[in-house]
């Protein structure tokens, strides 16, 4: 069951890649690339990393993409023209990503010919990482150091967005 559901969802990033890189309109790739995203949330699901999943599933599917979207809807018309050399650069870049994915997988089935062992079902790790950011002796300190960093980040954006809103008339 886990390999009919890891060739999902691998199948539904591939897919989703490459309706993004050579699909005409702008919109329709970002909304490829959410399905990218996804498929990728569900690798990690597949593979025992369920809180990189839902980490993937909230920051990149959730966030990133609405600000993309946004961004592509507040651009002018005239600066979405798309051209040949597009398609001329995708194509290698396909073919190296395939090769590459390829061989990766090929040294995998190699390494479990060679031992003989097949890694067992993948178990949650939610619990344990939450654990450690939680635990005074674990990574409390610098999970709270990245919390308040973050918040510091938000608020000189606020602080730089204003100030150019000031200056216009």
């Amino acid at each position: 069951m886990i390999d009919f559901m890891f060739m999902l969802f691998a199948g539904i990033t591939v897919l989703g890649a490459l309706v993004m890189a050579f699909h005409e309109s702008i919109v329709h790739s970002a909304f490829a690339l959410v399905a990218a995203l996804f498929g990728v949330a569900g690798l990690y699901w597949t593979l025992g990393a369920d809180f990189l999943g839902g980490l993937q599933l909230l920051l990149y599917v959730g966030g990133v993409t609405v600000l993309l979207l946004f961004a592509v809807m507040l651009t002018t018309r005239d600066t979405m023209r798309l051209s040949l050399f597009r398609y001329v650069l995708m194509a290698p870049v396909v073919g190296i990503a395939g090769f590459f994915v390829l061989r990766a997988y090929n040294g995998v089935e190699a390494a479990i010919a060679a031992t003989g062992h097949v890694p067992g079902d993948p178990q949650p790790t939610t619990q344990a990482i939450g654990e450690m950011f939680l635990a005074p002796d674990g990574y409390l300190l610098p999970f709270q150091t990245v919390a308040v960093l973050l918040l510091l980040v938000l608020i000189g954006a606020v602080t730089v967005a204003r100030r150019g809103q000031e200056t216009t008339p």
